[in-house]
C-alpha cells in the first residue's frame, strides 16, 4: 500500500489555494456545538467573503473567532490538500458591498440555494494553517 507524507503549506501558498476553489464550510459552534456548513464563497485579498440569506451563519459573525475550511481531494491518485483559517468575521453594511466587490476583482460568491442572498459576510484571517499530501512512500503490508 502506497501512503503519503502530511506536509505543511505556508500561509501565501494556502490563500492561492483557496483562489481556487468556490465552496468551503463555514465553522462555527451554535447552541447544539459545532458546525461545519457548506458554503460558496470568495476572496477579497486575503479576506473570506460570503453570501448568505441570514440566520445561523449570520449570527456566527458575532462570535469572537469562526473558522473557515476548504480541501481538493483526488481519491484516485491519493493526493489532496486541505486549508483551515480562523479569523474575525463580521457583516458588511449594504453601502460597503461595491467596494467590497471591487476590492474582490468583480468575484463575488454565487449561492447555489434558492433565496435571497442579500447578507455579506467577510472573514479576516488571523490564523492560517494548510495541509498537503506529499510525496508518495511505500509502507510494509500489516
Amino acid at each position: 500500500m502506497t501512503q503519503r507524507e502530511l506536509d505543511d503549506v505556508d500561509p501565501e501558498e494556502c490563500l492561492r489555494l483557496l483562489g481556487t476553489l468556490h465552496v468551503g464550510r463555514l465553522v462555527y459552534v451554535d447552541d447544539d456545538g459545532p458546525a461545519a456548513v457548506p458554503v460558496n464563497y470568495s476572496m477579497a485579498g486575503r479576506d473570506i467573503v460570503l453570501r448568505v440569506e441570514g440566520g445561523a451563519k449570520r449570527a456566527a459573525m458575532a462570535q469572537p473567532v469562526v473558522g473557515f475550511e476548504v480541501d481538493h481531494v483526488d481519491e484516485a491518485t491519493h493526493a489532496g490538500w486541505s486549508v483551515l483559517l480562523r479569523g474575525q468575521g463580521s457583516e458588511i453594511a449594504l453601502d460597503d458591498v461595491p467596494a467590497l466587490i471591487r476590492e474582490a476583482q468583480g468575484r463575488i460568491p454565487a449561492p447555489w440555494a434558492t433565496g435571497i442572498h442579500s447578507v455579506w459576510l467577510r472573514i479576516v484571517p488571523s490564523i492560517i494553517t494548510g495541509k498537503r499530501l506529499g510525496e508518495a512512500r511505500s509502507t510494509p503490508p500489516l
